[in-house]
């Protein structure tokens, strides 16, 4: 027995021992697209990559893995046992004609994801979304599948992925559950998320958003770091933005916290500017009783600045929003902006509480308009607007008077224009952000405001109040209880616009157009009809201003659409929609057509108070315009393209009419250049795209298209920096500091200051919306990346 157990010891220990076997130098596969490896750049190996959508190449492709000989020959069985196990029992195509790419990040996100399935595969998990079947996970993670041949079991299990993305990819809404994010093919799509600079997240209904899609090309004989640090653009554009800071570190004057109400004006130019607020301003947003006011205003005078601290502070923004409409060029901004810091400053001082009242909620609400119309501290105003909704909640306007014991008709409706007017803020800086109002009509009961005028808000208790004023009577509250009654529907716009887990995305994308649609007819029907009668107090100025508020709404809710779905037929609605809005926007704006008699025709005969607000005023007094804008350069480019998609026999917009308006949106970004405006980007922008309109009228060749758009730009930089000298002068800014600007900043020194600012200018790479930057070996870019826009300084 035992010597039986000892002869294979022996004998194994006598057996020769093998000597190693020299391994084949492995040829590693290459994982570059074909394109980048022959330009020699690095591939994030997507399908198509990103450097050849940046380069607008046709085709992106990928070259067949290498097997060698000897193993090819030893896996030939195990890819046979493969294709035979597999359930559905189609044909693949052969395994050295699939092309090599590697997982989307999108594939190893969400809540489905699963485990690896094998630690040796070149990529950590599949997403629910275009897993592989359960039969090509058994091939692949089974114990009969070979070791030797990993690259070939992940490219059988890559085919399955593949092929159910493909059968996916054409559903607008594939998860039933509203609390399932919405998964789309990454292919054909963006992702539905908005995109993070700066710490500073976009969402949809921001206007900056809708940039996205206007992608202006350039020739790579003009692209390089090495060409625009030392062109005239490059320095032009050094030697406006440092003059705009001078212009804006001067217009923040010092002052001491506790000397606040005394930069009062005379009262010739104070009892103008009150009038200018009072017949613009207050028939929108309804903050204070005209009546009262004018008693106090009165008294303020009277008693010689002894009145009250807080009805001066009120009276300070009241001048401040009526400074906007004083003159064409905003000359008393500097004065504006001191009053704004005060009233911030007021709010601040201890004790708080004390000031979180009515008149304290006026206060507030003016300041929010005021600090949006002037540009002071315009990126805060949602927060502060959110901070707004929950004083006034304190002190109870959310509900409505009848539940807070018996209150005079003075008292009970003064409460609801504010909450009215609480709401409206709310909305408007909700789009402004794109965020959302977080308020939904289920947080308040308070009923509209009663349609009476001022002088009809007596002592008599509320509930034995009878009615005055039939409904079509038109009165000083006519206009804020129009927009009040679309406030509900605008909430529920921006919600699901600005949603971060949408459902049925589409299809109540179009309800909401529908009942939209509904409500812009009808407030424009009503508005014009209250304006026709006889002394009414509704003016061209509140209807402008309204019909601004609702039209926006139809950028907001079709823009995430258009940014996804630019060429997709099946979005051409949500397209049209938007073209449709920006005309009537810019038409409400003043910008003349192609036929008008002049360049200026329109803007003659509107409103001269609309006219100086939408030059000097900020906010949604710019955005609104410059959202409209870009829905036009894009229709405009797309026409110019080639890309129409009218057979020719339907009335359209034609592209003269196109060019008219964006020629009228170059002058109105001018003049407010003028009116004290110190961002430069936007008008050079669209000066850019129009000289690409012309180029493409034209026909010329992409270099030469290339040139004539720096050099609009170029020349348009040049004008402003003249321009923003005068501002400089009118300002009050030593002259000997905006003539330094000038002699250190020209073309022969400009590499010698530091120009770190630009790289501000660079659109940051975002989820979803890939801007490049700069790169040597960039064939063609968009120039909208050239010139180096940022989006916070936009705002």
């Amino acid at each position: 027995m035992d010597s039986a157990s000892q002869q294979p010891q022996q004998d194994a220990t006598k057996a020769p021992v093998p000597t190693a076997v020299v391994a084949k130098k492995r040829r590693r596969p290459p994982l570059s697209c074909e394109q980048c490896r022959k330009r020699k750049i690095r591939c994030d190996r997507m399908q198509p990559c990103t450097n050849c959508v940046k380069s607008n190449i046709p085709s992106c492709t990928y070259a067949p893995f290498h097997i060698p000989a000897w193993r090819a020959k030893k896996s030939d069985s195990a890819v046979t046992r493969n294709r035979d196990s597999a359930a559905d029992g189609n044909a693949r195509p052969p395994l050295r004609d699939i092309k090599a790419a590697r997982p989307r990040p999108e594939d190893t996100q969400g809540p489905g994801a699963v485990e690896p399935i094998h630690p040796s595969l070149p990529f950590a998990s599949i997403g629910s979304v275009g897993a592989p079947s359960p039969t090509a996970l058994s091939s692949v993670a089974g114990p009969s599948s070979s070791s030797s041949s990993p690259n070939v079991d992940w490219l059988v299990a890559r085919v399955h992925q593949l092929e159910e993305k493909l059968a996916n990819a054409l559903r607008i809404n594939d998860a039933p559950d509203p609390l399932k994010r919405r998964q789309s093919a990454p292919e054909t799509a963006e992702p539905v998320d908005g995109f993070v600079a700066k710490s500073r997240y976009y969402a949809h209904s921001h206007w900056i958003y809708g940039l996205s899609s206007v992608r202006l090309t350039v020739g790579h004989d003009l692209a390089g770091q090495d060409k625009i640090n030392q062109g005239e653009l490059y320095s032009s554009l050094g030697r406006c933005k440092a003059l705009g800071r001078k212009i804006k570190k001067n217009r923040l004057k010092h002052f001491p916290s506790t000397d606040l109400g005394t930069k009062v004006p005379n009262r010739e130019l104070a009892d103008e500017l009150v009038e200018n607020y009072l017949r613009s301003f207050e028939g929108i947003f309804r903050v204070v009783h005209v009546p009262t006011f004018r008693a106090d205003y009165a008294g303020f005078w009277e008693k010689g600045h002894l009145s009250d601290e807080s009805f001066v502070i009120l009276l300070q923004l009241v001048m401040a929003l009526g400074a906007a409409l004083y003159d064409d060029f905003f000359s008393l901004r500097p004065m504006a902006t001191q009053w704004i810091f005060e009233a911030q400053m007021w709010l601040m001082m201890p004790p708080e509480k004390k000031r979180i009242n009515i008149q304290g909620i006026q206060i507030q609400c003016l300041l929010l308009l005021a600090k949006s119309t002037c540009n002071v501290g315009l990126d805060l105003v949602w927060m502060m607007a959110g901070n707004l909704v929950r004083n006034a909640m304190f002190v109870g306007l959310h509900r409505d008077p009848r539940h807070l014991g018996d209150m005079t008709v003075y008292r009970a409706e003064m409460r609801r224009r504010l909450w009215a007017t609480v709401l409206e803020l709310n909305t408007q800086f909700s789009l402004e952000a794109g965020g959302s109002p977080l308020l939904s009509t289920a947080h308040y009961d308070t009923l509209p405001p009663a349609n009476l005028n001022d002088e009809e808000l007596t002592d008599e208790k509320d509930s034995d109040r009878k009615a005055v004023n039939g409904p079509k009577a038109p009165t000083q509250t006519s206009v804020s209880r129009a927009l009040l009654a679309t406030i509900p529907l605008r909430m529920n716009l921006i919600n699901h616009v600005n949603n971060a887990r949408p459902g049925d995305h589409y299809e109540e994308t179009l309800r909401l157009n529908s009942d939209l649609t509904k409500s812009c007819r009808a407030i424009s029907e009503s508005l014009m009809y209250l304006k026709a009668a006889p002394n009414s107090p509704v003016t061209p100025f509140h209807i402008l201003v309204a019909e601004g508020f609702l039209y926006r709404c139809f950028h907001a809710l079709h823009q995430p659409i258009i940014v996804k779905h630019l060429d997709d037929a099946r979005f051409y609605f949500s397209r049209q929609m938007c073209l449709d809005s920006a005309m009537k926007i810019t038409h409400l704006w003043g910008f003349p057509d192609a036929w008008s008699d002049g360049p200026n025709a329109a803007s003659e005969v509107m409103d001269a108070d609309f006219k100086r607000l939408v030059t000097n005023g900020h906010g949604m007094f710019r955005n609104v315009a410059s959202q409209a804008t870009v829905v036009i350069q894009i229709e405009l480019l797309h026409s110019k393209a080639g890309r129409v998609s009218s057979l020719g026999y339907l009335p359209t917009v034609g592209s003269a009419n196109l060019q008219a308006r964006l020629a009228s949106t170059r002058a109105w970004k001018i003049e407010r250049l003028r009116a004290g405006e110190t961002n430069i980007k936007g008008v050079i922008f669209t000066a850019a795209c129009l000289a690409q309109v012309e180029a493409l009228e034209k026909g010329v060749d992409p270099q030469q298209t290339a040139r004539m758009m720096f050099q609009a730009a170029t020349d348009m930089s040049k004008r402003c920096f003249e321009i923003l000298k005068e501002v400089a002068e009118r300002e009050g800014l030593p002259k000997s500091e905006w003539d330094d600007e000038t002699t250190s900043l020209d073309g022969s020194s400009v590499s010698g200051v530091s120009m770190e600012w630009m790289q501000e200018w660079a659109w940051a790479d975002a989820q979803g919306i890939s801007f490049p930057q700069w790169d040597p070996d960039f064939e063609g870019g968009y120039f909208m990346d050239d010139l180096g826009f940022d989006m916070d300084q936009f705002e």
